[in-house]
């Protein structure tokens, strides 16, 4: 087992936490000016993969698990139902990496399940200043955004 700093570990409480019950605010683990980076460029908009500052990390943080309209298209995962499975996290300096597999149901009744990677950059202060989220992008998308209902035909009228 490695032997991490006193800033290292606070570090990696910090990185667990984001995942667990507390704190209720999750967004009280980041800088004001703090990004999270994410792969899939519909999170926020279209196009965006850079969520810059804490009012951005507010919106992904309440939006991964707000149900969405039938006819949307978009699901969410119920976060009532997540479990994180798995779980490696390492440490270096001011940099943290966790890998879990997340599985949840969603809000429109289906099973989902990824494995993710994140790769947390702390400032002085331990605040997360940097989060970069690596996950099967292309199966998130087809399950969570990509996600119609196909509509019967009505021949008769």
């Amino acid at each position: 087992m490695p032997q991490y700093t006193p800033e290292e570990q606070r570090n990696i409480d910090a990185a667990n936490s984001l995942f667990e019950a507390e704190p209720e605010d999750k967004s009280s683990l980041f800088a004001e000016d703090a990004v999270w980076w994410n792969g899939l460029p519909f999170v926020r908009g279209p196009g965006v993969t850079e969520h810059k500052g804490i009012d951005a990390i507010r919106d992904i943080l309440t939006g991964a698990g707000t149900p969405r309209s039938s006819n949307s298209g978009v699901d969410s995962y119920d976060l009532t139902t997540s479990t994180h499975e798995d779980v490696v996290v390492l440490a270096d300096g001011d940099y943290v990496v966790r890998q879990h597999t997340f599985r949840a149901k969603t809000h429109g009744g289906q099973d989902y399940a990824n494995v993710y990677c994140f790769v947390f950059r702390f400032n002085p202060g331990g605040k997360i200043q940097y989060l970069t989220e690596h996950w099967n992008t292309w199966h998130a998308n087809n399950v969570l955004l990509n996600n119609f209902t196909i509509e019967p035909a009505h021949p008769e009228g």
